[in-house]
């Protein structure tokens, strides 16, 4: 097949051109050849690598993950014993996740039932349903959202 514009690669990987253009950018895609107008040019290869990032990004694996695994695999290494290894790891994390999330949920059970039956509290300042809650939630590590966990991530690679 012959070279495709920014469009129909975004296309045929279901992907937006900025993505491809952002994936090219980070050096997750290598930078397309550009025609004498100045459009980049791609191949289908590039179309079975953002599907193949799409498919790493569902298993969980990050942007950084995947650029070390396609470097791995342009460069002739099978890299399936690493993505192998990285996977693991993922499940450890998960079953971890899972663990601090249990523990998470019968403390704020345990929380709730302590309020229960207070449908109108009566609080001055600081909400007391909140300020008379066990320290237990504060003991170890703190229980955060996803999207903070990942912004805490991100923040601390750059």
């Amino acid at each position: 097949m012959g070279e495709l514009l920014i469009g129909e690669v975004a296309k045929r990987a279901d992907v937006s051109a900025a993505t491809v253009r952002y994936y090219e950018e980070v050096g997750l895609l290598t930078p397309a050849p550009r025609s004498s107008a100045g459009y980049r040019r791609y191949t289908e290869g590039t179309v079975e690598e953002l599907r193949f990032v799409r498919k790493a990004q569902a298993l969980g694996f990050s942007l950084d993950e995947i650029g070390e695994i396609l470097k791995l695999s342009r460069a002739g290494r099978t890299p399936c014993s690493h993505v192998l290894d990285l996977a693991k790891r993922h499940v450890a994390g998960v079953d971890e996740r899972i663990r601090q999330l249990t523990r998470f949920r019968a403390h704020l059970a345990g929380e709730i039932a302590k309020w229960d039956g207070e449908r109108q509290p009566t609080c001055q300042g600081l909400c007391q349903i909140i300020a008379g809650a066990s320290d237990e939630a504060t003991d170890g590590a703190p229980m955060t959202s996803h999207i903070q966990q990942r912004r805490s991530a991100r923040s601390t690679r750059q």
